[in-house]
């Protein structure tokens, strides 16, 4: 048995290619959300509203962007001006911290 086709999809192929260039190019705050640093389905839920006057739910939206070929990753950070030599350091010494509890 296959996978059912679902609904028609809402957004066209231009607009697709338009919601994947500003996902990857732009922050939310670049499109006038919140201070935040990453995409959400909420967000792009919002986007999508706003931008085109189409409404997707936060599964819809988060399968959307699974389809445009993003995944759920958490985001890591890291400090610009951190020494490296420190770092490895405090990795090392981490190391043996988590072994002894």
């Amino acid at each position: 048995m296959k996978h059912p086709p679902g609904r028609p999809r809402q957004l066209t192929p231009e607009q697709e290619k338009e919601l994947y260039q500003t996902v990857v190019e732009k922050t939310p705050e670049d499109m006038g959300f919140p201070a935040n640093m990453n995409w959400t389905a909420p967000l792009v839920s919002d986007w999508i509203n706003q931008h085109f006057q189409i409404q997707y739910s936060e599964r819809g939206a988060r399968e959307l962007l699974y389809r445009l070929g993003f995944s759920h990753t958490q985001p890591t950070y890291t400090l610009a001006k951190a020494d490296p030599e420190k770092q490895e350091a405090f990795n090392q010494e981490f190391e043996v911290l988590k072994k002894i509890t």
